[in-house]
């Protein structure tokens, strides 16, 4: 191991000596072992247990034990794709490490990335400005849609409700009258050009590109763009932002996404939970979400998660506003939202109606 920093070192150490107890839902290593409450792989979820093999140089684990669990949702569960084992924290003793790992084959696991996780919390600032009464008074707009994107430029586009192929119409609202584009899709964010991204409903992403839809690689649930132009995707496989050639994984899973102006993503996770990403790492805020947006003052807007009447019946969704320590409700009630330059929501209730924030 002479090859190792002194921190290197120490971890090895605290690995071969962990005897902490144990934390819910948390990966840890205490008496040789690994155990990974869930991993996350094409949509399943596992738990499972990795046993050290002594005098490993570097280290490597064994895969002992596995199972099928249901899957939660949280972007602390670890990922395995393309034969990368991603632990997102695992706790070690007293500390807590990220991890990553390359599959060798026989269930042989070897450690080749790792880092110590800060013990300091996180302190999460208020949101821009002083909101005073931040209930909004709600504009019915014309037309019908399922799903709101606006630029940082203020450029507004939808998916309507008529069925075509790929999903919905894509309809820009720039003009009096709006106009349609070719092409359908579920999902929508718009870049600081004011160029529409989507998700159709075979999970393809493209992009507007002088008049015409650039397919992109790779697939997802759902997309956001910050004002800085950073593009995210969330999917079933993981969190991923564009680096200009291809989607980094950043870990975690999710169902909704939209991005702050310095490319900040925030995140519900399948469980509905809400995360943000801050110095690399995922964090869980209170409270839980059915759609989040993000407007390029950094406001953070989320309609709660969807809940169903005695009737079957789906039940308004309450509005809240992120005021830097928790969320607070507002009047009016949506299905799906997303935030202007001012920080003004944008949203689509039950019935599809459009209303506009002021």
């Amino acid at each position: 191991m002479m090859w190792w920093s002194l921190d290197r070192i120490s971890l090895a150490a605290l690995l071969m000596l962990a005897t902490a107890g144990a934390r819910a839902q948390l990966a840890e290593f205490q008496q040789g072992v690994l155990t990974l409450p869930e991993i996350v792989s094409s949509g399943i979820a596992y738990r499972a247990e990795f046993r050290i093999l002594p005098d490993s140089d570097p280290m490597r684990f064994e895969l002992i034990a596995s199972s099928t669990v249901d899957v939660s949702g949280s972007l602390l569960a670890a990922t395995f794709q393309e034969g990368v084992l991603r632990v997102p924290e695992a706790l070690v003793g007293n500390d807590s490490y990220w991890l990553e790992f390359e599959n060798n084959g026989n269930n042989i696991f070897t450690l080749t990335d790792w880092g110590q996780i800060p013990p300091t919390p996180v302190t999460f600032h208020p949101a821009p400005g002083n909101p005073g009464n931040i209930d909004p008074i709600w504009q019915r707009l014309p037309g019908f849609a399922y799903d709101i994107g606006i630029g940082a430029n203020g450029a507004v586009w939808v998916i309507g409700t008529d069925p075509v192929p790929g999903g919905f119409g894509i309809y820009n609202l720039n003009s009096q009258d709006g106009f349609a584009v070719e092409g359908g899709a579920i999902r929508i964010d718009v870049d600081p050009q004011g160029n529409p991204w989507i998700v159709n409903f075979d999970h393809h992403i493209y992009r507007w590109v002088n008049g015409f839809w650039q397919r992109m690689p790779g697939e997802a649930l759902d997309i956001g763009i910050g004002a800085d132009g950073s593009v995210w995707v969330a999917s079933f496989e993981g969190i991923y932002f564009w680096n200009g050639l291809d989607w980094i994984n950043a870990g975690g899973s999710g169902s909704r996404i939209d991005v702050g102006p310095n490319g900040q993503p925030w995140v519900l996770g399948f469980s509905d939970r809400i995360y943000t990403l801050i110095d690399g790492f995922w964090q869980q805020l209170p409270g839980e979400g059915g759609d989040i947006g993000v407007g390029a003052d950094g406001s953070v807007w989320v309609v709660a998660p969807a809940e169903f009447g005695w009737d079957g019946l789906e039940e308004p969704r309450s509005i809240f506003r992120w005021n830097g320590f928790d969320w607070d409700r507002v009047y009016g009630d949506a299905i799906d939202i997303s935030v202007g330059p001012d920080g003004m929501p944008w949203v689509t209730n039950m019935f599809a109606e459009l209303y506009r924030g002021f």
